[in-house]
């Protein structure tokens, strides 16, 4: 699943973590496509996770709780089968429309939508077709949805995120939507949250966390189609935007603010109240060195360290004894865990 600040190169450092402490449970704070939850659930550990977004909730369900094979790859065949509709995703975010590019001084241009018309269409009717189904079990639903949007995903026409379309149709998009089944995790069952992380207690021997710190990288703009699919609540769009979006995440155009990790004085009250109020053995908090971050790396240290022990550690698990000296640490690497030791 494109994500932008997916952990996938970070796991084996985070199962690290939970080694070091022989942690049995595990909360993810800030879970995404659910690939952390998933790969710590398949050592052995009983996993908690939450996430804001719709779609970030279905995946970790799915990865958290798993489904029935057989039920879910039966309708699939149905769904790779059906007889393409002409809907909502079709009528909205398929083809191509004429629109004024940026830093062309107003010129317009035909550029695509997103999906061609094929695709968008056979997404449409897998979709409505799991509407359709009576008597599913709430995990096989599950996982059917995480389907349909992993398809898409697969054959949307940027690779990054869902706020543009490429100016051409990439060789993924122009390749026929494929509706396959999720990857099925063992291990001892969890459960998966979607909220504000700041109205839930993060309880585990060890807690993860990956704040959206980052100016502008809003995860509800980002992935807007995801959560539109996975939810099929067919929300009112704001169409001047390269993709058309729902208008309840048009937050600018709202004059909403986009939550308390995205400004610096929001930010260090919602980390201070995170780290504090967060029951377990070990913290650990992932920091990517951006130059649009609402809070520096000294910041962060300096707000863990009001709560534990604390130390930094590279990617590379180059250790930093001294946390107040972070000039000492080569400014080539740009990940860092911030681990902090509570109890």
């Amino acid at each position: 699943m494109a994500y932008k600040g997916s952990k996938r190169k970070l796991l084996r450092n985070i199962e690290h973590y939970c080694e070091q402490i022989g942690a049995s449970t595990f909360f993810d704070g800030f879970s995404g496509t659910g690939i952390v939850g998933a790969n710590i659930r398949s050592k052995g550990c009983t996993v908690t996770a939450n996430d804001l977004n719709y779609s970030s909730f279905v995946y970790g369900s799915v990865f958290l709780n798993g489904y029935d094979p057989g039920e879910v790859q039966k309708h699939l065949d149905i769904m790779n089968s059906v007889s393409p509709k002409d809907g909502w995703l079709t009528q909205n975010y398929s083809g191509e429309k004429e629109r004024k590019i940026r830093g062309t001084n107003g010129r317009i241009e035909k550029r695509p939508l997103g999906f061609t018309k094929n695709n968008a269409a056979k997404i449409d009717a897998a979709r409505d077709y799991v509407e359709t189904i009576s008597g599913l079990d709430e995990k096989d639903r599950k996982a059917l949805v995480f389907s349909v949007v992993l398809g898409a995903d697969k054959v949307f026409n940027n690779s990054n995120d869902q706020k543009s379309s490429l100016k051409n149709w990439s060789a993924g998009s122009k390749k026929d939507v494929e509706f396959l089944p999720p990857t099925l995790v063992s291990g001892p069952l969890g459960q998966q949250f979607q909220g504000d992380i700041l109205s839930i207690t993060p309880k585990a021997d060890l807690v993860y966390l990956d704040p959206p710190y980052t100016h502008g990288v809003l995860y509800a703009s980002c992935y807007h189609l995801n959560d539109s699919i996975a939810s099929w609540d067919k929300p009112e769009l704001d169409g001047s935007y390269a993709v058309p979006r729902p208008k309840d995440i048009c937050f600018r155009v709202n004059g909403q603010k986009a939550g308390g990790f995205y400004s610096k004085k929001s930010a260090t009250e919602a980390f201070s109240q995170l780290v504090r109020d967060s029951e377990c053995k070990q913290l650990v908090l992932s920091y990517s060195d951006a130059p649009r971050n609402t809070l520096t790396i000294q910041e962060l240290v300096d707000i863990c360290a009001k709560h534990g022990e604390v130390y930094i550690e590279s990617l590379e698990h180059q250790i930093c004894t001294q946390p107040n000296s972070l000039n000492k640490i080569s400014t080539k690497l740009k990940e860092f865990f911030i681990v902090v030791r509570k109890g």
